[in-house]
C-alpha cells in the first residue's frame, strides 16, 4: 500500500481541477452521469489536461491544467463501465471507496435515501412521512436545521435528505429510513447491495488494472459529528480495508464533514491525501487533508452543455 507523509508538499502556483463523480448509469432511477456524457468528458479531459494519481498530488509541484478524477461510493458500474472507458482514453481514475457494502453487503444510508426520493417522486408527501414516523415534536425546528441552501436540489428534497442521513436522532433516523426503503424501495437489503456495489475481488482488480482504490469511511459516516473515539474507530476501519485492497491510502470525506480532530487523526495515521466536496478548484494554499472538488456538472458546463 502506498503511504506518504500528508505535510510535505513543494509549492505551485498551478490550479488543481479534481472532479468527483457517482453514478454512470443509462435509464438510471437516480441521477446519474450518461455513459456518453461520461465519454465526452474523458475526450475532453484528455485533450485539455494532464490527469495525474493521487500520489502526485502529494508529491506537488503539479503541471498546469493538472487534473484528478475521482469517483465515490464503490458502485458496480465504476469496474464494468468507468475502468474500461479511463483506459480507452489514457487516464486513470481513483476510486473512493467505503468498506461496509463491499465486504457486509449492506446498503449504504446515502444510497437508501437516494434510491427512496427516485422511487417517491412526491418529495414533499415524503418529507411529511418523515415527520409522522419519528414522531417529531417540534417539526419547524426539525425542517429549519435540515433544510440547509443546496446547488441542485430542491428545498423538499434536502430535507428529505438531510432528515434521513443525520437529521434525526440516530435509532429512531434508521429505524425511519430502514421502514421507508423497505415498504417504498426493496425489502431484500442483501440483493440490492449485490447489485449495487462493487466486491472485494471488483476494488482489487481495480488497483491490478493500474487505478487507485482509496477509503471513503467505513460506514460513510459524517466524520464531524463523531467524538474523537468514534472518529479514530472509523478512520482506522478504513485504513484497515484501504489495506486489504493494497490501496492508496487516502480518504474521501463522506458528505464532505471533518473538524480539527479528524486532520489530527489523519495526520497520525500517515494519510497520504483527503477529498472534501468545497466546490473550486485546488490551489497551493489548500492542505493535502482538505481539498477541494468540482463536481462533474461543473466539467458539463465547461463543455458548454
Amino acid at each position: 500500500m502506498h503511504r506518504v507523509r500528508s505535510d510535505v508538499r513543494e509549492g505551485t502556483l498551478t490550479p488543481l481541477t479534481i472532479v468527483t463523480y457517482h453514478y454512470i448509469r443509462d435509464g438510471a432511477r437516480v441521477h446519474a452521469r450518461s455513459t456518453a456524457e461520461l465519454e465526452a468528458q474523458l475526450d475532453h479531459v484528455a485533450r485539455t489536461y494532464e490527469c495525474l494519481r493521487g500520489a502526485d498530488v502529494a508529491r506537488g509541484g503539479w503541471p498546469e491544467n493538472a487534473c484528478l478524477l475521482t469517483f465515490d461510493d464503490g458502485l458496480v458500474e465504476h469496474l464494468a463501465t468507468v475502468a474500461p472507458a479511463l483506459e480507452r482514453w489514457g487516464l486513470t481514475g481513483v476510486f473512493c471507496v467505503p468498506g461496509q457494502p463491499v465486504l457486509e453487503r449492506r446498503v449504504l444510508d446515502v444510497q437508501k435515501t437516494q434510491f427512496l426520493l427516485a422511487t417517491v417522486r412526491d418529495h414533499a408527501a415524503l418529507g411529511e412521512r418523515i415527520v409522522e414516523l419519528a414522531q417529531v415534536e417540534d417539526e419547524e425546528a426539525l425542517r429549519d436545521r435540515n433544510t440547509p441552501p443546496h446547488r441542485f436540489d430542491a428545498p423538499d428534497t434536502v430535507f428529505v435528505k438531510r432528515a434521513l442521513q443525520d437529521g434525526l436522532p440516530e435509532a429512531r433516523r434508521r429505524a425511519v429510513l430502514d421502514r421507508l426503503f423497505r415498504e417504498h424501495v426493496t425489502d431484500d437489503e442483501r440483493a440490492f447491495a449485490d447489485d449495487l456495489y462493487l466486491t472485494l475481488a471488483g476494488c482489487r482488480e481495480l488497483v491490478r488494472r493500474g487505478h487507485e482504490v482509496v477509503g471513503h469511511g467505513y460506514e460513510h459516516r459524517r466524520l464531524g459529528l463523531l467524538g474523537e473515539a468514534g472518529q479514530r474507530a472509523e478512520i482506522e476501519r478504513t485504513l484497515e480495508f484501504v489495506t486489504s485492497l493494497g490501496g492508496t491510502w487516502a480518504l474521501c470525506y463522506p458528505y464532505g464533514s471533518r473538524d480539527e480532530t479528524t486532520t489530527r487523526l489523519l495526520r497520525e495515521l500517515g494519510c497520504l491525501l483527503a477529498l472534501t466536496t468545497d466546490c473550486r478548484r485546488a490551489t497551493h494554499e489548500d492542505p493535502l487533508l482538505e481539498l477541494p472538488r468540482i463536481d462533474t456538472n461543473d466539467l458539463q458546463l465547461e463543455l458548454g452543455l
